[in-house]
């Protein structure tokens, strides 16, 4: 068997798991948690896995896809870690259409598909996030699982540029441009009817908080740059990672939940990538700063 194909079972896999993780969590969950039901869970788990294939195979040959002893090791102590801290993070919710919580966890997943690779960022948040839920009895919602797992997948896409240098200008061009979108479809209607209660909610103020995240993390981008590259990429990477997982997850809350456009993106989507920019753009940097004094002090 090829490296490359190696890798792509190595990919299945994970991904077999992942799935038997929320079968086992929806088996467990009580009468009051959400359970898998239905076929479109698996029409949207079928289509990340095709999103995932095509970037794999486009970039087979890297070692960022390279999965050993070290990056299981990775995989399980990240996804142990977001999920039990997530546990505890569920309890701040946001004003928002869906469970959406204030998660200073989030910098978790980015970090370690930053540092680690795409497969140990998706795992660490995939199936972190099965764990988080599932212990705070709110039951199994795969396409925030799987969310949560591009939250860290896309981070670690990082390692497949040589120059990190150039491939951050363009990225950070990017980034730009889908804060000032998020922001636009807030703006054109910020007022949204709850799909469940009726009453009307206004979301307007994320518009200016996604401005505001955007613009402290591109700034951070370039004043961070003195102080290494990578953590001047950091931010950059996760902030399109949670744009990307999110995104995802609510875009298809359109055809699971029946929402419209602007109830899954502006009453879903604002708070929950908008909240998790402005933590991921402080405690991140701290995260990845303090593991790169440690890898520096023991020599590594």
């Amino acid at each position: 068997m090829t490296g490359t194909m190696k890798k792509a079972v190595t990919w299945l896999v994970v991904l077999v798991v992942f799935v038997a993780l929320m079968g086992i969590a929806s088996l467990l969950t009580g009468p009051e948690g959400a359970k898998l039901q239905g076929l479109a869970w698996i029409l949207w788990t079928l289509i990340a896995a095709v999103l995932i294939y095509i970037v794999y195979f486009a970039t087979a040959e890297s070692e960022a896809w390279v999965v050993g002893t070290r990056e299981v090791v990775y995989m399980a102590i990240g996804a142990a870690l977001y999920g039990v801290l997530t546990w505890w993070a569920n309890a701040a919710a946001l004003p928002s259409v869906s469970l959406v919580s204030l998660r200073p966890t989030v910098c978790l997943p980015i970090f370690f598909g930053f540092v680690f690779g795409p497969v140990v960022g998706f795992f660490t948040g995939a199936v972190g996030n099965i764990l988080g839920d599932f212990l705070t009895g709110w039951g199994v919602y795969p396409v925030w699982d799987i969310g949560n797992g591009f939250m860290g997948l896309v981070p670690g896409l990082v390692l497949l540029f040589a120059d990190k240098r150039r491939s951050l200008n363009f990225l950070t061009i990017v980034v730009a441009i889908l804060v000032l979108i998020a922001m636009a479809i807030v703006l054109v209607q910020p007022v949204i009817p709850h799909p469940w209660t009726g009453e009307e909610v206004n979301f307007g103020l994320w518009a200016w908080l996604f401005l505001i995240g955007g613009a402290v993390v591109i700034a951070g981008r370039f004043l961070l740059e003195g102080a290494g590259l990578d953590l001047a990429a950091v931010n950059i990477w996760g902030t399109l990672g949670i744009i990307i997982g999110i995104g995802f997850a609510s875009i298809a809350d359109i055809w699971i939940n029946g929402y419209t456009f602007f109830v899954a993106m502006v009453g879903e989507f604002a708070p929950a990538a908008g909240s998790n920019i402005l933590n991921a753009m402080i405690l991140t940097p701290i995260l990845l700063a303090a593991y790169q004094a440690v890898q520096a002090r023991t020599g590594r």
